[in-house]
C-alpha cells in the first residue's frame, strides 16, 4: 500500500524564479479526488488524490485546496484569492507559486497551463519496500474476483470461520498423525515440491483476501503482482485505495489475507480428515506458521499494516527518526511527531521504542554470527549440489527439481543478509562522509581576527559576566526526584513538558505598558464563562505579581465575587456613585474583594438585576477609566446578550476577547455566530486576537475536530480546559485544588492572551 505524502517533501525552491503573478496552472490529467483521510492520526485534516498512474498522494488541506482551485486555469491572483477565501487565511501569489513549484509540480498533480503532463512524478519509496515488481493478475480481473468473493466477509461467516479454525486445529492435533507425515516427507523428499506448490497457491489466495476485503469496504483494489523483498520473492496486492476507508475498513483489508488463509486451512483440514493424506496435514500446519509470521509488526507484514492503520499513520518507519530525535532530553519535538494526535503519538512512540531495539539487536546478532552462517550455508549448498549430481546420473527429475529449489532456498537468506548489511553499511558510510565533509568545510573557514580590546569598567559587574548561566533545574516527575534525592548533585534537566510550561509562564509575564482590558464573553449561558474568568484571573494574579482585577459586568446578578472571597457589601454601583471621591488605590480597595491564595481582586455586580440592566456603556466607560489608573490587567466578565448596550460598550473598550464555548455543536455554533457579529460590526481586529476557550462540561469531553479547525482559522488560539471537580461546585474555588492538566490549560490560555500584550502596547 504505497502512499506519497506531500507535506514533508524537501524540494528546494528555485531562488532565481520570479513571482508568477500572471502564471496559469492546471491539474494534471486523470486526477481523482478521493476525499479526506478517514481515521487519520494527524491533528490537521489530510486529503487523498489518485493520479493517472494509480499512485495515491496524501495532501494537507491547503495543498488540496490549491489543486482544486487551479482548474479551470486562471491567473494566479484569482487562484490565490479563492484559496484564501476557502482556507480562511491569506495566501499570497508568491506563496501560491512556491507551493505549486516545490510541492505540487514534483508530485505530478499540477502543471503549467501550456505544458505537457509530467512523465516521471514522485512515487512513494517506503523503507524495505518491494522492488522489481511485475503484474501477475491485472486490476480488472482482480476486481471481478474480489466482487465475487465479497460475501465471504459477511460478519457471521467470519465468526463461524474462526470457530471452525479452532475446531479444525483441535481435530488435527488429536486425530492427525503428524510424525507419520514427517516420516513420509523424509522418505520421499520430492513431496516437498508439492508442499511448496500448495503454499504458493495459498499465498495467491492470501492476496485475493486483501483484495476482497478492500472491495467489501467500498474501495477499489488494484493488481496482484510479484516482486522482491530484499532478495526474497513475494506477492503483493495494490490496495492503496483503502486509505480512503475508515480505520475499520483499512484494518479489515489488512487482515483479509489471513481470513482467506484461515479458510484455506479449513479446506486442507477437511481434505486430510477425509483422505488421511499427510501432505495436506503438513501444508495446513506450515500455512498457520506463516499466518503467525504475518502478524509480526517489526517488518512490512500484515501485522505492521494493522498497527499502522490503528494509529492512523501511513508509514511508521518514516517516523522512526523523528521520534528518536524527539526523545532526546532537552531537544524540541520534531514536527513529524508534533503533527500527530496525542493517541497516535503515544502509539507510534511505543512502537518505535519496541521495534528499534529489536532491529538493532537483530542486526548485531546477524553481524556476530555472519561467519558461522556463511559456513553453514556453504556446507548446505555443497550437500545439495551432491544431491543434484546423483539425481542427474539417475535422471531423477523430481529429485533434481527439489535440489534446485533447496539451493535457491539456501541462497536467498545468504544474499538477503548480505544485502541488508551492505545497505546498513552504505548508509553509515554516507553519514560519516557527510560529517567529515562538514568538518572539512568548517576547517577551511577563514580564522576571524580578534576583536579590538574592550574598555574595562564597572559595567562588567553583572550576573552574565561574572557567573556562568545556571543550568535549568527540574521540579517535577522523576527528574525532580533525582535532583532532590541526590542533594542537587545530579541534574537531568527539566522534561519537555516542564520546559514548555516554563516557556508559557515566561510569555504569560510579558510586561504591560499602562493597562490591558480583556473581555470574557459567551453567546450562551451556562458554559462556564464566570468560572473561566475566575480561573484565568487567578492564574494571572498568581504568576504575574502586578495588579489584576476581575469585574463582574454581568447584569443578571453574576456570582463572580462569591467564587473568590466571602460576600462584599460594595458593588459596581457603589463605585460609580462614589467615582469622584476615589482618588487613590487604597480608596478603591475598599470596594473590592481579594482571593487569599491568588490575590486576585474582584469588583462585584449588584444583586438587584434591575440595577445591573440600568448600567449602560457610558457607565462602564467611566468605570474602566478609573480602573486603568490603578490596575495593570482588567478582566471583564460580561453577560450573554451581545446586543445589549453595555456589552457592546465593553467590546469597544476591550483590547482583547476571550470567547468561552461548550464542546458540543450548539456551543460551537453560538461562538461562531458571535464572531460573525463582531466581524460585521467593526470588531474584526478583536476576532483575529480572540482566544477561544472550549470548556469541557464532563469528563473526556472534547470539541469535534472541524469545530476546532474553524476557530483556529479565525482566532489566535484555541484551548480546551478539561473537566475538573474543583471547578464544579460554583462556590469558593481553591486554585491549588485544580488538577495539573487544568492548571496547564489555564497557563496556556494566559500565555495566549499575554502574546497580544506587546501587540496592543505597540498599537
Amino acid at each position: 500500500m504505497d502512499l506519497t505524502t506531500a507535506d514533508h517533501m524537501t524540494t528546494a525552491p528555485d531562488p532565481s524564479s520570479a513571482p508568477a503573478t500572471r502564471q496559469r496552472w492546471r491539474q494534471a490529467r486523470g486526477l481523482e479526488f478521493l476525499g479526506p483521510v478517514q481515521g487519520s492520526g494527524l491533528k490537521d485534516p489530510a486529503f487523498l488524490v489518485r493520479r493517472v498512474d494509480d499512485q495515491v498522494v496524501q495532501l494537507s488541506e491547503l495543498l488540496h485546496l490549491v489543486v482544486r482551485a487551479v482548474e479551470p486555469p486562471r491567473p494566479a491572483e484569482q487562484v490565490a484569492d479563492d484559496v484564501s477565501a476557502a482556507y480562511g487565511r491569506t495566501l499570497s501569489v508568491d506563496g501560491l507559486a512556491h507551493l505549486v513549484t516545490t510541492r505540487l509540480e514534483p508530485l505530478g498533480l499540477v502543471v503549467p497551463d501550456e505544458s505537457p503532463d509530467p512523465t516521471r512524478a514522485v512515487r512513494a519509496r517506503p523503507l524495505l519496500a518491494l522492488t522489481a515488481k511485475g503484474t501477475l493478475v491485472p486490476a480488472r480481473v482482480v476486481n471481478r474476483l474480489a466482487r465475487a468473493l465479497v460475501p465471504l466477509f459477511w460478519p457471521p461467516l467470519v465468526v463461524l470461520a474462526l470457530a471452525a479454525l479452532v475446531a479444525a486445529d483441535v481435530a488435527l492435533v488429536t486425530q492427525g498423525d503428524l510424525w507419520a507425515a514427517v516420516g513420509e516427507l523424509f522418505a520421499t523428499p520430492t513431496i516437498a515440491l508439492l508442499i511448496y506448490a500448495m503454499l504458493t497457491v495459498a499465498a495467491l489466495v492470501h492476496e485475493l483476501g486483501h483484495a476482497a476485503a478492500c472491495r467489501y469496504g467500498g474501495a477499489r483494489p488494484g493488481e496482484i503482482g510479484f516482486g522482491l523483498y530484499l532478495v526474497f520473492p513475494a506477492f503483493y496486492t495494490d490496495v492503496t485505495d483503502s486509505y480512503r476507508l475508515g480505520r475499520t475498513g483499512r484494518v479489515r483489508t489488512d487482515l483479509g489475507g489471513l481470513h482467506f488463509n484461515a479458510l484455506t486451512v479449513l479446506v486442507l483440514a477437511a481434505g486430510y480428515l477425509a483422505t488421511g493424506n499427510g501432505v495436506l496435514l503438513l501444508t495446513a500446519f506450515v500455512l498457520q506458521f506463516q499466518m503467525l509470521q504475518q502478524l509480526i509488526p517489526v517488518v512490512r507484514f500484515d501485522g505492521y499494516y494493522v498497527l499502522s492503520d490503528l494509529a492512523g499513520v501511513p508509514d511508521l518507519f518514516a517516523r522512526v527518526g523523528p521520534v528518536l530525535r524527539s526523545l532526546r532530553p532537552g531537544h524540541p519535538v520534531d514536527p513529524r511527531v508534533s503533527e500527530l494526535r496525542p493517541r497516535s503519538r503515544r502509539f507510534v512512540t511505543g512502537w518505535v521504542v519496541v521495534v528499534v531495539p529489536l532491529l538493532v539487536a537483530a542486526l548485531g546478532w546477524a553481524v556476530w554470527y555472519l561467519p558461522e552462517f556463511l559456513e553453514r550455508g556453504r556446507q548446505g549448498l555443497e550437500l545439495q549440489q551432491l544431491v543434484f549430481d546423483l539425481a542427474w546420473e539417475r535422471r531423477d527429475w523430481p529429485a533434481m527439481a527439489l535440489a534446485v529449489v533447496s539451493i535457491a532456498l539456501l541462497l536467498l537468506p545468504i544474499l538477503g543478509a548480505l544485502l541488508a548489511l551492505w545497505r546498513v553499511g552504505a548508509t553509515l558510510v554516507l553519514l560519516a562522509r557527510n560529517k567529515l565533509a562538514a568538518g572539512d568545510a568548517a576547517s577551511y573557514e577563514p580564522v576571524p581576527l580578534p576583536d579590538p580590546p574592550r574598555v574595562v569598567s564597572a559595567a562588567d559587574f553583572t550576573d552574565e559576566v561574572m557567573y556562568a548561566a545556571p543550568a535549568p533545574v527540574p521540579t517535577q516527575g522523576w527528574r525532580g526526584t533525582v535532583y532532590r534525592g541526590s542533594g542537587h548533585l545530579l541534574n537531568p534537566g527539566p522534561s519537555l513538558p516542564e520546559q514548555r510550561r516554563r516557556e508559557l509562564e515566561r510569555r504569560l509575564r510579558t510586561p504591560i505598558e499602562g493597562s490591558r482590558r480583556v473581555v470574557v464573553m459567551s453567546r450562551k449561558g451556562g458554559v462556564g464563562k464566570t468560572t473561566i474568568t475566575l480561573a484565568l484571573g487567578s492564574t494571572f494574579a498568581l504568576l504575574r505579581g502586578d495588579r489584576v482585577i476581575a469585574v463582574d459586568a454581568n447584569p443578571d446578578a453574576g456570582n463572580l465575587a462569591h467564587r473568590v472571597a466571602p460576600p462584599h457589601d460594595r458593588t459596581v454601583t457603589d463605585v460609580l456613585r462614589d467615582l469622584d471621591q476615589i482618588t487613590t488605590y487604597a480608596a478603591l480597595r475598599r470596594y473590592t474583594s481579594q482571593g487569599i491564595e491568588s490575590r486576585l481582586e474582584v469588583l462585584a455586580s449588584d444583586d438587584d438585576p434591575r440595577i445591573g440592566m440600568a448600567l449602560a456603556r457610558d457607565d462602564y466607560h467611566r468605570l474602566i477609566g478609573l480602573l486603568d489608573r490603578f490596575y495593570n490587567l482588567i478582566l471583564l466578565d460580561t453577560g450573554t446578550g451581545i446586543l445589549d448596550s453595555a456589552n457592546q460598550g465593553l467590546l469597544t473598550e476591550a483590547d482583547q476577547v476571550v470567547l468561552v464555548v461548550r464542546a458540543g455543536l450548539d456551543g460551537g455554533r453560538a461562538g461562531a455566530l458571535t464572531l460573525d457579529w463582531m466581524d460585521q460590526h467593526g470588531f474584526d481586529d478583536l476576532v483575529a486576537r480572540t482566544v477561544v476557550v472550549v470548556n469541557a462540561e464532563r469528563r473526556g469531553s472534547e470539541p469535534p475536530e472541524p469545530m476546532r479547525r474553524h476557530f483556529e482559522k479565525r482566532c489566535a488560539r484555541v484551548v480546551t480546559v478539561p473537566w475538573d471537580d474543583a471547578l464544579e461546585p460554583g462556590a469558593l474555588t481553591d486554585m491549588s485544588a485544580l488538577h495539573r492538566r487544568t492548571r496547564d490549560a489555564l497557563v496556556d490560555i494566559a500565555a495566549a492572551v499575554a502574546d497580544n500584550f506587546v501587540v496592543g502596547d505597540e498599537s
